[in-house]
């Protein structure tokens, strides 16, 4: 198992689970790494709340109650609360790199993880010195 968790935007698990392309293929080998033990993850409060809205916005409401207790059903996953102080935190991402609050968000998130490698097609954290992403 690999040392530092990685942490999976929520695109990640829309693509994991509704993607039939080489992108969802792509995720669904990662989810399979994370399932047997050879990686570690962690997401977020705030990243299933995008989630939900993904799924109910693009009408797969019947999806949405599976979709959400199978990924905290997921082994190796953590998912992680969303302190009072994170919006503090996320403004720096905001000024410095001009995210996206949601993005930001995340941003501060995995840093307060000590979280520095992201497994997401957003390409704003290409631009954020000291988080690798992983593309689909």
């Amino acid at each position: 198992m690999t040392e530092k968790p990685v942490y999976l935007d929520a695109n990640f698990f829309i693509i994991c689970n509704f993607d039939q392309s080489a992108r969802g293929e792509a995720a669904r080998k990662i989810h399979e790494k994370i399932l047997v033990g050879s990686m570690k993850s962690v997401t977020s409060a705030l990243a299933l709340d995008e989630v939900m809205w993904v799924i109910i916005k693009n009408k797969k409401s019947e999806a949405l109650r599976e979709t959400i207790e199978d990924i905290f059903a997921m082994q190796n996953l953590t998912v992680k609360d969303v302190f009072a102080s994170t919006p503090l935190d996320a403004l720096y991402y905001v000024e410095k790199y001009d995210l996206k609050p949601r993005d930001a968000f995340h941003a501060a998130i995995m840093k307060e993880a000590g979280i520095d490698e992201i497994i997401s097609d957003d390409r704003d954290f290409d631009r954020v010195k000291g988080i690798k992403r992983i593309r689909l």
